[in-house]
């Protein structure tokens, strides 16, 4: 009863997925509910599927069976920008939102989050003329410009710099705060896990299994949490760096 009824409770709900690629068993009788506003990091070894459960919870993969229930506007932040390199930053964030909204508020929503994240004034620059932060950035006001309650990010920082890196994990939680998006989160950095999630999950096994699930995270700022995590973060961290090397 518990189960099914937090089925109508949660803003995500995967229940008794099944799915596989070829003869490998990818998920079988997994279930996942993330409620509203929770902010969840996923970690795991590579290959495991983290990706494949955000794109599950996307609708972008075809399930062999079970119940993904989830908003039908999803906003994705990639691991690459993926920005068209023919458009301006300005129309990359408006080309989501353009069928969705009218001209005005498409235009109005693209340059209040172009605002948010320093790049009003680059506009109408090509991506080939910005920096990988500046991309970056112009992905994630695309990101949060398009109307969605859920904001999926795969591995988004993995390729920017460290001092970037925090720079754009303080924006995120900033636009976190302010818009009050769910965060679904895949990443390899517990740090950053740490840093934006107030909900650790850790995968393993195959098929594919909660190993743990850490809840009421985030009682530090960035980039302390990130630099020099307290006491409570640091067990934390040994504790899933415990289990990954176990594998």
């Amino acid at each position: 009863i518990i189960e099914y009824g937090a089925l109508f409770m949660n803003i995500i709900s995967v229940e008794n997925l099944h799915l596989s690629r070829g003869d490998v068993k990818i998920f079988s009788n997994f279930s996942l509910y993330i409620k509203e506003n929770e902010r969840v990091a996923i970690l795991a070894h590579s290959g495991i599927g983290k990706t494949t459960l955000l794109d599950c919870i996307a609708g972008l993969v075809p399930k062999e069976s079970g119940c993904v229930n989830s908003p039908k506007r999803l906003s994705y932040l990639f691991q690459e920008p993926r920005l068209l390199p023919w458009c301006s930053l300005e129309k990359n964030v408006l080309l989501p939102i353009s069928e969705i909204l009218s001209e005005k508020e498409a235009k109005s929503r693209a340059e209040f989050f172009l605002s948010q994240v320093g790049l009003l004034e680059r506009k109408m620059s090509l991506p080939a003329k910005t920096s990988g932060g500046e991309k970056q950035r112009c992905a994630i006001a695309r990101a949060f410009a398009f109307p969605s309650s859920v904001l999926l990010m795969d591995e988004a920082f993995q390729s920017q710099d460290f001092s970037l890196r925090l720079k754009l994990m303080q924006l995120m939680e900033k636009l976190l705060e302010t818009e009050k998006r769910t965060l679904v989160l895949v990443t390899h950095d517990i740090r950053e896990a740490l840093c934006l999630a107030d909900r650790i999950i850790l995968l393993g096994k195959r098929p594919v299994e909660i190993e743990l699930d850490i809840k009421n995270l985030r009682n530090q700022s960035i980039p302390e949490r990130y630099i020099s995590p307290n006491k409570e973060a640091l067990e934390i961290e040994k504790e899933i760096l415990d289990l990954l090397c176990r594998k």
